[in-house]
C-alpha cells in the first residue's frame, strides 16, 4: 500500500510539478484511505467478537485444535482441525438439534390436536344422544306419572321409567 502512494506521488510529481494541488489530493487520497482502512479493522473485529461470542454458547472455540474422530471402519484417527471449523461443526449440530426439536414438538402437538378434535366430536355426539335419552326418558315418566292409579300405588313400569330418567337404565 505504500509503494502504491509512493509511486503516485512520483507519478502526480512528474505530471503536476511540485503543485500545491498535488499535496492536497494526495492528502485527501491518503485520508480516505485511512478511514477506509479504519472501517474494515472495526468490521474485521466486530465479526470476530461476534464469532468468539457464538463459538463460547456454541461450547468451543475458534482456534485450530486436534480431535479424534472414526472412520467408517471403525479406526479412530487424530485429525487436524483449522482455525473455527470445530465450531463451524458445532454450531451446524445445535442448529439441526433445533431444526428436529421444532420438527418433533409440531408432530406432537398436531396429533395432540387432532386427538382432541376426536374427543370433542365423541362428546359432542354422546351429548346429543344423551340429550335425546333424556327427553325419550322425560316423557315416558310423564307417561307413568298419568296412569297412577286413584290409591296413588304405582307398579314396575312407573320405576322402571324412573330409573330411566335418572339415568340407571338405557332408554328403550
Amino acid at each position: 500500500m505504500i509503494r502504491l502512494i509512493i509511486g503516485a506521488t512520483r507519478a502526480l510529481h512528474k505530471w503536476a510539478g511540485n503543485s500545491w494541488l498535488v499535496l492536497i489530493a494526495l492528502g485527501i487520497a491518503t485520508a480516505a484511505l485511512y478511514v477506509d482502512a479504519r472501517r474494515v479493522r472495526a468490521d474485521r473485529d466486530a465479526w470476530a467478537s461476534w464469532a468468539r461470542e457464538t463459538c463460547a454458547h456454541a461450547g468451543t472455540g475458534i482456534e485450530a485444535t486436534t480431535i479424534e474422530r472414526t472412520d467408517a471402519a471403525g479406526k479412530r484417527h487424530k485429525v487436524v482441525m483449522p482455525r473455527g471449523a470445530v465450531c463451524r461443526e458445532a454450531v451446524k449440530d445445535l442448529a439441526t438439534f433445533r431444526s428436529d426439536t421444532l420438527a418433533a414438538t409440531a408432530r406432537v402437538l398436531t396429533s395432540a390436536a387432532a386427538e382432541r378434535d376426536t374427543k370433542s366430536t365423541h362428546d359432542r355426539t354422546a351429548a346429543a344422544t344423551e340429550s335425546g335419552n333424556r327427553a325419550a326418558a322425560l316423557k315416558t315418566m310423564e307417561k307413568a306419572d298419568a296412569q297412577i292409579r286413584a290409591d296413588d300405588r304405582v307398579d314396575g313400569d312407573w320405576f322402571a321409567a324412573l330409573n330411566r330418567l335418572g339415568g340407571m337404565q338405557p332408554a328403550p
